[in-house]
């Protein structure tokens, strides 16, 4: 006769050891995963806020200088912002001169030498060894060979080169030319995945920012569209004062909210939607695959017509530490 073998069951002791194993597993597993999503916000509006405030400052430099220069003998570089028309720069000339008014040569001595930079940096490389990356965004292109300098807190800065594109305005109904730099961040500096290509599961820590020779700065890439980097919020006026949403919104949504679709970029450059994601095709910066959440703008940002000034502007939400 032949005994069948029988399956032995789990007994109770080892059922709870099993789950035991399974349940510190999963504790080390949120441990390592959630303050990496964590920190993507921090890290992220941190590079955007220095970026931003150095922008907005090399600006108001520049048109101090200018206002001031009774005898002429200011530096013309010094009186405008790289790679406007009367800043005489363009191309990796203009890249160039912007990597030296944003970061600050920590080997800077006397006062012509120091009196540039706003991130304070411990590799500078805004010199002679001063080289773009393309527009493309490429891995390849993200190496510290072509590195525009490292700032003490680690994360990478890359620059392309100066670009343009005409903008139709829906406030004046003439075209508007955008010049701007892309600024690639590395969140974590040499960590890995050093990747600028996003996915669901494994957000890229490589983002891209727009900086234009306004000196503003403007979200783009996946960043607009996931809120593990970055959320959103309207900004409108009631009754004299300043309102907030209640509701936060990925960026691309709220930018949908505020200005519903309409751009304005005489008047608010963060209106920029189609035109700046029309620009970004064929780099690592293009969205694809999203479906914003929100098709009209908020009731009360709502205009008669695209002619009319917006009602409301669009605000990052902080997410400092």
């Amino acid at each position: 006769m032949i005994m069948k073998k029988t399956k032995k069951a789990f007994t109770i002791p080892e059922l709870l050891i099993f789950l035991t194993i399974v349940g510190v597993i999963s504790v080390m597993m949120f441990t390592i995963i959630k303050p990496n999503e964590k920190y993507l916000k921090y890290a992220y509006y941190n590079a955007y806020y220095v970026l931003a405030t150095a922008g907005y400052n090399i600006k108001e430099d520049a048109y101090d200088i200018a206002s001031t220069d009774e005898t002429g003998t200011a530096d013309v570089k010094d009186k405008y912002f790289p790679g406007t028309a009367n800043s005489g720069l363009d191309g990796m000339a203009a890249s160039k001169e912007l990597c030296k008014k944003l970061a600050l040569d920590p080997k800077a001595t006397g006062e012509a030498e120091s009196k540039y930079g706003y991130l304070n940096t411990t590799v500078y490389n805004c010199s002679g060894n001063f080289k773009t990356v393309a527009k493309s965004g490429a891995d390849s292109e993200f190496v510290d060979s072509k590195m525009a300098f490292r700032a003490t807190n680690s994360m990478r800065f890359f620059i392309s080169p100066l670009q343009s594109f005409s903008v139709a305005d829906a406030l004046t109904g003439g075209n508007v030319e955008i010049k701007y730099y892309i600024i690639w961040v590395d969140l974590n500096g040499d960590r890995l995945p050093n990747t600028a290509k996003w996915k669901e599961s494994k957000p890229a820590d490589i983002v891209p920012f727009v900086m234009t020779t306004s000196g503003t700065v403007l979200p783009v890439g996946y960043p607009t569209v996931d809120a593990r980097y970055t959320t959103a919020r309207i900004q409108f006026s009631q009754s004299g004062r300043l309102n907030y949403s209640p509701q936060s919104y990925p960026y691309l949504d709220a930018q949908i909210a505020t200005y519903g679709g309409n751009e304005y970029p005489s008047h608010d450059l963060f209106s920029l939607n189609s035109s700046l994601r029309e620009e970004m095709k064929g780099t690592a910066a293009e969205v694809k695959g999203y479906t914003p959440s929100v098709t009209t703008a908020d009731d009360e940002c709502k205009v008669a017509s695209a002619s009319e000034p917006p009602l409301c502007t669009l605000v990052l939400d902080e997410n400092k530490k």
